[in-house]
């Protein structure tokens, strides 16, 4: 998981010297995020009913394989297109990796404690991104924007050779029974399967909770670099080093965060980390000096932990036999409001970043309330038993 969200997000703090490397502009560099993203999409549409039928090893290891590769092209490109293309190819990677990767962990971790484990791995792969991110910034600023590239290919390498090491579980995903039957092998049943999802108000809500959720984060940290560079005078070096604080910020909050969304509820806590990081995306641009790096690291810090958050709900909300699908369908709407949030915010950059920032915080507000209107699984699973004469004691998770 870490891989894949170094991939998307190490062009972050690079975008300016991508886009002078490469001989474009900024918002042009933020086109390829947007395709990144909604190739991310397609090809989790396709793979997610595949992993609930065949599993999801396979294709984990066929997806790191896919990034190693386009590592590769991106590192060897010299033009635009072809660095566009490696995007585009290493967002193929990424949306399966993105699926598959919290679906691995849903089927072996119980809903109780599932906030602490995506906390655990989810923001723990975030923060070690992040801080990936930082080595990105340094080696860009003495050997170009292709040695951060030749890097991620063989982080890659190392990855495919750990996952080598992984075996699944007999009846961890598609081997349980009516895995087949709901998925299918064809393209019938999986468009099915997401009509099924498209039809579902709860589905539906959630898949946008996670388009703006996405949105909102990418928005801001996508052009926060370019704007620290070129209005308020820091160095591409100096980015590093905040990024570095950031990435150490998730990893210290992160083990606060997952026991907090196990005792308070999933859905709550996302919802007042979203509210919370709304309130810090609109003080940004008037922040300065100590005030604006403590800013940005608590809304960093925030923006994280609801997505751990919203990853653990959102991984119940389907059975066990279609979590790869359902993840597939909302991580679409996920990918596609980055996307979305990449070209607004591209378009609006050259007004001010805090038009950016305004537009994010709306992304954000839109979010929390989405998620307001979804049920915290335990709930729902609690007065369903109650209604059969069947309650669930206080304290056992749903499912």
């Amino acid at each position: 998981m870490g891989l894949g969200f170094l991939d998307q997000q190490v062009v972050t703090p690079l975008i300016a010297a991508l886009a002078d490397g490469l001989g474009v502009a900024v918002p042009e560099v933020g086109f390829a995020i947007s395709a990144y993203a909604v190739c991310a999409s397609v090809a989790a549409l396709f793979v997610g009913p595949l992993a609930d039928a065949r599993g999801r090893r396979p294709f984990l290891l066929a997806a790191v394989g896919m990034m190693l590769l386009a590592s590769v092209l991106t590192a060897a490109s010299a033009r635009f297109e072809v660095f566009l293309l490696g995007r585009a190819a290493a967002g193929v990677a990424g949306g399966t990796i993105a699926a598959l990767a919290v679906a691995w962990i849903a089927d072996r971790v119980r809903y109780r404690r599932r906030g602490r484990a995506m906390a655990l791995v989810v923001g723990g792969a975030m923060g070690s991104a992040i801080l990936g991110q930082v080595a990105a910034a340094f080696a860009a600023g003495r050997y170009g924007h292709r040695s951060v590239y030749l890097g991620l290919a063989v982080f890659s390498a190392v990855v495919l050779a750990l996952l080598a090491t992984l075996r699944e579980e007999p009846g961890s995903a598609g081997g349980r029974d009516g895995g087949r039957a709901v998925a299918g092998l064809g393209l019938g049943p999986a468009v099915q399967v997401y009509l099924e999802f498209a039809g579902s108000s709860m589905h539906r809500r959630a898949a946008f909770a996670a388009f703006f959720l996405s949105g909102s984060l990418v928005g801001v940290s996508a052009y926060t670099a370019g704007w620290l560079q070129e209005r308020r005078g820091f160095s591409l070096e100096e980015v590093g080093l905040l990024y570095g604080a950031f990435g150490f910020a998730v990893l210290i909050a992160q083990p606060l965060a997952g026991p907090l969304s196990d005792r308070f509820g999933k859905r709550a806590f996302a919802i007042a980390a979203s509210l919370g990081a709304v309130g810090v995306t609109l003080l940004l641009p008037r922040l300065g000096g100590a005030w604006l790096i403590a800013g940005l690291l608590l809304f960093g810090c925030l923006a994280v932990a609801r997505v751990s958050a919203f990853a653990a709900l959102r991984s119940e909300l389907v059975a066990a036999n279609r979590r790869a699908a359902f993840l597939a369908f909302s991580n679409t709407l996920s990918q596609l409001g980055i996307a979305a949030a990449a070209i607004l915010g591209g378009a609006l950059y050259t007004g001010g970043f805090s038009s950016v920032c305004l537009a994010m915080a709306a992304f954000g507000g839109l979010a929390a309330l989405l998620l307001g209107t979804i049920p915290e699984p335990q709930d729902t699973a609690r007065r369903a038993g109650a209604a059969a004469g069947n309650p669930i004691p206080a304290g056992e998770e749903a499912g």
